[in-house]
């Protein structure tokens, strides 16, 4: 996905904004502006969301807004190659860890009693560890950042399912998610170990984090529906 720097030249009549690409990008003009374009589109789609009534904003507009924006912004991109970038991407982790390890290893600022009312109130939750009836061990992924602000709520969605369903779902690649599990969209990251992600999958990694989070609960609504029928 190219940086996009706005390059205003006053001594001319337009504007040309400069995308950077990441290494071994070979976008072409047309493509690093359907990208750009569609990240916008899905901002302009949140903000009406909250501003407009339910239904009115709809997939035909989506696109409509993305045409638009690609259409113009087609005619504005320079593109330029970027500069060398760390060949090892971020990823999530797949392991679990021990309640004590959560608190050792300061990835929250809790005390242990705290952390496990945060399971409580559906701010993150807990398996039992494999092979043992009994215990307590937390799925490291949804400590990463931005995970913490954004799992909430889709833990709050699936209230009431069992553990075992509620981390099935999130770690799981789900059909309408591109093959990406509800884990990897929160995180704007892959686990560990998946291999090559396809351009689409990308794409909907690098998605504002509140448009991740909409996909994910759209999703949890469907697992619901499906448990419920």
């Amino acid at each position: 996905m190219p940086h996009v720097i706005d390059d205003r030249n006053h001594g001319s009549s337009g504007i040309k904004i400069h995308a950077i690409l990441a290494e071994g990008d070979r976008s072409t003009g047309a493509r690093a502006a359907r990208d750009v374009a569609e990240i916008f589109a899905t901002d302009i789609e949140g903000v009406l969301r909250e501003k407009m009534a339910p239904g009115l904003v709809d997939e035909q507009l989506h696109r409509l807004v993305r045409k638009a924006l690609e259409d113009r912004l087609t005619t504005m991109l320079v593109i330029e190659a970027g500069v060398s970038q760390a060949a090892v991407p971020a990823s999530l982790p797949v392991g679990n860890l021990k309640p004590s390890d959560v608190i050792g290893q300061e990835l929250v600022q809790l005390s242990l009693a705290s952390l496990y009312r945060c399971v409580d109130t559906n701010r993150f939750y807990c398996v039992k560890p494999p092979g043992q009836s009994n215990g307590r061990v937390f799925p490291e992924w949804q400590f990463v950042q931005p995970v913490p602000e954004l799992l909430p709520a889709v833990l709050s969605a699936l209230r009431g399912s069992a553990t075992t369903e509620v981390h099935a779902f999130l770690v799981t690649a789900r059909d309408e998610l591109n093959e990406l599990a509800p884990a990897e969209l929160l995180a704007g990251k892959p686990f560990a170990g998946r291999g090559e992600l396809h351009s689409s999958q990308k794409r909907l990694l690098q998605l504002p984090a509140a448009e991740r989070q909409r996909r994910v609960l759209v999703s949890a609504e469907r697992q619901r529906e499906g448990v419920e029928r």
